[in-house]
C-alpha cells in the first residue's frame, strides 16, 4: 500500500492569490470574511502572522500591523482551487479522496511502474500543484493518516518508509492530531507535547483516563492506523468536503 497526501497550508489565502503574480503570493496576505461592516480576518499566511496578524482581527486591527494584501473571501475561488488539486491527484491515480478543503489524499498503490519511486511521484505532484499556483506539502507513506500528518509537519516532499512511521512522526506537536480541548488539557498536565511522548504512554492507563479515543490518537501517533480511502466522485467531490476550519484548527 502507498498513499500520498497533498496539503495546501493557509488554503484560503493561496486560493485567493494563486492566479496572482509571485510577488503578491509571497507578500503578507490576509483573507477577510463577514458582513462588509464587520469584516474580520478569516485566514492569513506566514508572512502576515510574522507581522502580528491574527485570526478574527478586524480589518482595522489587521491594517495596523503594517502593509498587507487584503482580500475578501470568495467561496468560488476555494472551490475552484480544491478542484484543481483534485485534477492534480487524478493525473496520478484513479483513487482520490477529497479529505478536506485544500487536502487531497491519493492511493498510489501499484503506480510506481508508471510514475517511478515515491519520491519521484511526490516531486511530480509538487510540480503539478505549482502549475496551479499552489505551494504544497506532500506526505507519502504506507497508510493515509501517516501521509497526512507528514504533509502537515514538513514542507516539500516527506517520504515515510514502511516500519519507520513512529520514528518519522515523533517530533510533531500533538495538536496536529486534533484532540478535544479536554483531552488536550489532560495531555498538557501529563507533559505530552509530541507524537513521540503520546506514543510512549502505557495503553491501559491511557484507555482508563481517555477511553478508546485516546487509544486511537496513540495509534495515529505511532503511524499504525490503516483505513480505506473514501473515493471522491469528480463532479460531486466539492459537495462532500468538510469545512476547512474543522480540519486545520491548530
Amino acid at each position: 500500500m502507498l498513499f500520498a497526501c497533498i496539503y495546501v497550508p493557509d488554503f484560503p489565502v493561496q486560493a485567493a492569490t494563486r492566479l496572482d503574480e509571485r510577488s503578491i503570493r509571497e507578500s503578507p496576505v490576509a483573507v477577510l470574511d463577514g458582513p462588509e461592516s464587520q469584516l474580520r480576518v478569516f485566514a492569513c499566511n506566514e508572512a502576515a502572522r510574522a507581522r502580528g496578524v491574527e485570526i478574527r482581527m478586524t480589518r482595522l486591527q489587521a491594517e495596523v500591523c503594517g502593509e498587507l494584501v487584503l482580500r475578501k473571501r470568495v467561496q468560488a475561488q476555494e472551490e475552484s482551487g480544491h478542484a484543481a488539486l483534485l485534477d492534480c491527484a487524478y493525473s496520478c491515480s484513479p483513487r482520490v479522496e477529497s479529505t478536506s478543503t485544500g487536502i487531497v489524499t491519493v492511493d498510489l498503490t501499484g503506480t510506481q511502474s508508471l510514475f517511478g519511486a515515491p519520491q519521484e511521484i511526490g516531486r511530480e505532484l509538487l510540480d503539478r500543484s505549482k502549475c496551479h499556483g499552489f505551494d504544497v506539502h506532500i506526505g507519502i507513506a504506507a497508510n493515509a493518516d501517516t501521509a497526512l500528518h507528514a504533509a502537515y509537519g514538513w514542507p516539500g516532499v516527506s517520504t515515510v518508509a514502511p516500519g519507520e512511521e513512529a520514528q518519522h512522526l515523533a517530533p510533531l506537536p500533538v495538536e496536529i492530531l486534533q484532540p478535544s480541548d479536554d483531552m488536550l488539557e489532560v495531555f498538557d498536565s501529563w507533559g505530552i507535547r509530541t507524537f513521540q511522548s503520546l506514543a510512549a504512554l502505557p495503553p491501559i492507563p491511557l484507555a482508563e483516563r481517555l477511553g478508546q479515543k485516546g487509544l486511537q490518537l496513540q495509534r495515529l501517533a505511532r503511524g499504525e492506523v490503516q483505513r480505506e480511502l473514501v473515493p471522491a466522485e469528480p463532479h460531486l467531490a466539492l459537495r462532500k468536503v468538510p469545512n476547512w476550519k474543522s480540519r486545520l484548527n491548530y
